[in-house]
């Protein structure tokens, strides 16, 4: 792995139990080497990029993943490149803030960022959430405004959106990639073999947690397996 195990290990075990907003920016900050605070305030577009760049390093450009069809419920397998989906570089680059032309209204706005989705976190009524989301990122008292302003900013949020078609059914639908919820998932599996790793490797040789993971991965599945 280019990240260093011990520096995936802390940064897993410190923010394990935070909101996925917060987790999400912190492996973007791990990878990229920036202020967590900094992160925080990335457009969601740039963050994304940092952890399809991050799981590349980490995990490889290659994913597998499944997921069943809307209609028929056949179960679909997926074998995707990051490369392929990932936000494109000139889109993430672009300042977080907009000004929009709406009518004859110039108005500056800005995309949804990391502090944006912690402070709805909890918030269990979608519309609410997403109406303190638009009055975050749309200054504005006027409310069709901010309702036009919204949908002109979802436009040019770069989510990423999955095309599928069911081989049984032929039912062709859209579904969101979520990027950080899937590497968040990825690193605690990660994490969890790992330490079962540790776990075995120190019981039987007395080893140090850093002395063993300063050993490649493929050798600590290797003693594992000799165990």
């Amino acid at each position: 792995m280019l990240t260093a195990a011990r520096q995936l290990l802390d940064g897993w075990e410190t923010f394990r139990g935070q909101p996925m907003p917060v987790r999400a920016a912190a492996l973007a900050a791990l990878s990229t080497d920036q202020p967590l605070a900094d992160v925080m305030r990335w457009s969601l577009a740039r963050r994304d990029r940092a952890l399809f760049d991050f799981r590349a390093q980490v995990f490889g450009d290659r994913v597998e993943a499944v997921t069943f069809c809307p209609a028929c419920a056949e179960q679909l397998e997926m074998h995707l490149a990051l490369a392929q989906i990932a936000p494109t570089e000139g889109a993430t680059a672009r300042s977080a803030f907009r000004t929009l032309r709406i009518g004859g209204t110039r108005i500056r706005c800005r995309l949804p960022n990391s502090e944006d989705l912690l402070a709805v976190a909890s918030l269990t009524d979608i519309a609410e959430a997403r109406e303190q989301l638009i009055t975050r990122c749309v200054p504005s008292d006027d409310a069709d405004l901010r309702e036009q302003a919204a949908a002109l900013l979802a436009h040019q949020a770069d989510d990423v959106q999955l095309d599928l078609t069911c081989p049984a059914c032929g039912h062709a639908w859209q579904t969101p990639f979520d990027i950080a919820a899937f590497v968040w998932r990825e690193l605690d599996d990660w994490a969890e073999r790992t330490l079962h790793e540790i776990h075995v490797i120190a019981s039987n040789y007395g080893w140090s947690e850093s002395e063993i993971l300063e050993l490649s991965a493929r050798r600590r599945q290797t003693y594992v397996e000799m165990i």
